[in-house]
């Protein structure tokens, strides 16, 4: 019973001691900080045939949007399109872009979604638009 009461207060006593560690801390101070660091910034790289724009695409056309002309674009990754798509549309005068990349859920019914350089209401609809039309059985 002692060892089990010394077991249980060295238990108690190492978690308070963690959770003291991290009080006075914020994610501003421990973003920039390893172990953290590495984690942090592997939220927000995309896949390479996403930053180097060199997957499986098609010709970008002229749409119109709202009554102004802006530039499509999509790409997938080489043999994998089905499941990892990726959508963007540019500025009528091409100095901005909005995305939208699409990876199949483990469930293989769905579509995981990341907006990327937050598009208006109009854009957003384009883009999800677009993604359903190219996925009819989804």
């Amino acid at each position: 019973m002692k060892t089990f009461m010394a077991l249980t207060f060295v238990g108690v006593s190492t978690t308070l001691m963690f959770s003291d560690a991290l009080a006075d801390q914020y994610l501003f101070d421990i973003a920039s900080k390893e172990p953290y660091k590495k984690a942090y910034q592997a939220m927000f790289t995309f896949p390479d045939w996403v930053r180097s724009g060199q997957g499986t695409s098609s010709p970008v056309e002229e749409v119109l949007i709202g009554g102004d002309t802006y530039t499509l674009g999509q790409m997938c990754k080489p043999h994998d399109c089905a499941d990892n798509q990726f959508i963007v549309v540019f500025s009528p005068d091409k100095t901005k872009a909005w995305g939208l990349l699409a990876t199949r859920s483990a469930d293989d019914r769905s579509f995981n979604t990341q907006v990327l350089g937050e598009p208006d209401s109009a854009i957003r609809d384009f883009l999800d638009k677009t993604l359903a039309d190219n996925n009819p059985e989804d």
